[in-house]
């Protein structure tokens, strides 16, 4: 457990090599994340509606992350805007500046995740509805998981060794705990947004990002980011369709 919270997170633990057992944990660790978003949910929805909610799940998340998948964001949206040769390309990505396009970028998801935020907070109409909040990064951790397994990244690759850890079984044991902790945390409408959400980050990486850029661990984190993005819009449609988050 404190191999995967030491890889997916900036909390002092010791964590070691990342593991295969790490892997299937993502999930969890996206549980406690989710967590954490809850209480500041809860929180500043007290002390000033969903916007504050919003706010402070935001920062509770950025101060967890360490906001490193939204760098990761950034230099896939610099990469993607570059209309250069493959190896240009790699340098673009690795270069510590933002770009004009990553930065758009960066703004653009950091404003569609506090909208989203604050609109899924003003839909909950229970106590136990709060709860779905936490659903969201359980989702995006499984994103990842899926997206590792996936990835045949070049050798020099920072995720070369994350992706070397994954196995079949690792990948079964996650998707497992998804399910189990989405239909804990939103009920079983849920599950048709966390699907939905997965499976249209994961081809959107795969068909799109990757043939430009490559499997490399700056596009596989900001997949994670928009697997949440989906879950979020995906927990609202379920809301605005009728269905019910517990």
């Amino acid at each position: 457990m404190r191999d995967a919270l030491g890889f997916l997170t900036v909390l002092p633990v010791r964590a070691g090599p990342l593991t295969a057992r790490a892997v299937a944990l993502f999930p969890v660790v996206g549980a406690l994340i989710g967590a954490t978003w809850v209480a500041a949910g809860w929180l500043g929805y007290q002390l000033g509606g969903p916007l504050v909610a919003a706010a402070l799940v935001l920062a509770v998340d950025l101060v967890i992350t360490g906001a490193l998948h939204l760098d990761g964001l950034a230099d896939t949206a610099d990469g993607l805007a570059a209309h250069r040769p493959p190896d240009q390309v790699r340098e673009v990505m690795k270069d510590p500046r933002i770009g004009a396009v990553g930065a758009a970028a960066l703004t653009t998801t950091l404003l569609l995740r506090f909208a989203l935020l604050a609109a899924l907070v003003e839909a909950l109409t229970s106590p136990v509805g709060w709860l779905a909040l936490a659903t969201v990064p359980v989702v995006g951790r499984c994103g990842l998981v899926l997206l590792l397994a996936a990835a045949r990244p070049r050798r020099d690759s920072l995720a070369a060794g994350p992706v070397a850890a994954v196995r079949g079984a690792s990948v079964v044991a996650a998707a497992g705990l998804t399910v189990l902790l989405v239909l804990l945390g939103a009920g079983g409408w849920a599950l048709f947004a966390a699907a939905a959400a997965l499976l249209a980050a994961v081809t959107v990486v795969r068909r799109w990002w990757w043939r430009r850029l490559g499997a490399a661990g700056d596009t596989i984190g900001a997949g994670g980011l928009l697997t949440e993005l989906l879950m979020l819009g995906g927990l609202l449609g379920v809301v605005a369709l009728g269905g019910s988050l517990w």
